[in-house]
C-alpha cells in the first residue's frame, strides 16, 4: 500500500551514551529537569511517580540527549521495552539510560507514535530482541525498523485521528476512575 522506509531515514535515533551518563549525569531527589528513565514510561504513557533530576546546567551542556516537544522515547531494554510516549513540552525533561530518543525529521510525529505503538512495530522489535535475562534490541536495530510511509497529507490525517480517538480514551478512562472511586466511597 505505502512504501516502507528505515526509521533512521525520517528520524535521528539516539540514546544517553554511557560516558555521558557515568560524567556527567548526577540524580537528585528535587531539581529543574526530569531525567527519564525507562520505569518512568508504562504502558505507552508517563509514569511521574518515581523520578529523579537533574540541574539545568548538566541538561544544557549534554544537548544530544536533551528531550525537546516531539521527541518520542522508546524502551528497549528489559521486560518493559516497546513503550513508547510523544514529549509535549520543552525544557521539561532530559534522556536517561534505557531509553531510545527518537526525533521525527521527514515524518508527522503522532503518525510515528501511533505506528510504533503497533503491532506492526512491535513484532519487529522482538524479531531483534538479544539476551535472556536482560532482554534488549540494540540500537543499530531500532535504526532499521522499517515503517509505513504515506505522503505527509495523509501521515497528518491519520496522526490528527487517532490523537482525537487516544484523548477520548483517556476521558474516559478518566471518568471511569472517578466513578469507581465515588461508588467505593459511598458503598
Amino acid at each position: 500500500m505505502y512504501e516502507h522506509i528505515k526509521l533512521e531515514e525520517v528520524a535521528d535515533v539516539t540514546k544517553l551514551a554511557g560516558f555521558e551518563f557515568s560524567k556527567y549525569i548526577e540524580y537528585q531527589d528535587k531539581g529543574e529537569i526530569i531525567a527519564l528513565r525507562a520505569l518512568n514510561i508504562k504502558n505507552n504513557k508517563l509514569d511521574l511517580t518515581d523520578v529523579k533530576y537533574i540541574d539545568n546546567k548538566t541538561s544544557e551542556k549534554l544537548t544530544r540527549s536533551k528531550l525537546y516537544k516531539n521527541d518520542i522515547l522508546l524502551t528497549y531494554t528489559g521486560n518493559g521495552w516497546g513503550d513508547s510516549v510523544k514529549i509535549i513540552e520543552n525544557d521539561k525533561y532530559h534522556l536517561a539510560p534505557n531509553l531510545a530518543k527518537i526525533t521525527p525529521k521527514q515524518i508527522n510525529p503522532d503518525f510515528l507514535l501511533n505506528y510504533m505503538q503497533s503491532y506492526g512495530f512491535l513484532k519487529q522489535m522482538e524479531n531483534y530482541l538479544v539476551g535472556s535475562s536482560q532482554p534488549t534490541i540494540p540500537m543499530k536495530f531500532i535504526r532499521k525498523i522499517e515503517i509505513p510511509h504515506p505522503p505527509k497529507d495523509i501521515q497528518n490525517k491519520i496522526g490528527g485521528i487517532l490523537n482525537l480517538i487516544s484523548k477520548k480514551i483517556q476521558i474516559n478512562n478518566s471518568i471511569n476512575n472517578n466513578l469507581t472511586t465515588s461508588f467505593l466511597f459511598f458503598y
